[in-house]
């Protein structure tokens, strides 16, 4: 099936349809910063996808597989999260923490309570936030 594709400048799919694309509404999406191809491919493009640097295919964004030494950590216990791309935002509770320049992210956790720990990254697919629950002294 033939999808008329609208992408952003960092390749990421705005919108697609297989219906009809005139020239006045490519150029009214290129005034909005948007680039279009079409292509022929079998799945509707959607956020799980984005533009090659050709803009010849679309390439499956990879998915985060981060492994949490532990989600219930004592206060002061490190917890390790390995396989953290290379170039990682981290947030916690919604607010960036910076990004990684290493693959293995260690925490120490100070004070009681619940905490989302997210990851984003460009390429990636969206990342569901996981909860630390960091426990008093036993």
């Amino acid at each position: 099936m033939i999808y008329n594709i609208f992408y952003k400048s960092n390749k990421d799919i705005a919108w697609s349809t297989t219906g009809i694309v005139n020239e006045e509404i490519k150029k009214a999406q290129a005034d909005l910063g948007l680039s279009h191809v079409a292509l022929d491919i079998p799945n509707h493009p959607d956020e799980n996808f984005y533009m090659n640097s050709d803009a010849t295919a679309l390439v499956e964004k990879s998915v985060f597989n981060c492994v949490f030494s532990t989600l219930t950590p004592a206060i002061d216990e490190v917890v390790n999260v390995t396989g953290v791309p290379v170039g990682t935002e981290v947030f916690r509770d919604g607010e960036s923490m910076g990004t990684m320049s290493d693959t293995t992210l260690t925490l120490t956790t100070q004070e009681p309570g619940q905490y989302k720990i997210k990851f984003k990254k460009q390429f990636y697919k969206t990342h569901n936030p996981v909860t630390l629950t960091v426990k008093r002294y036993e």
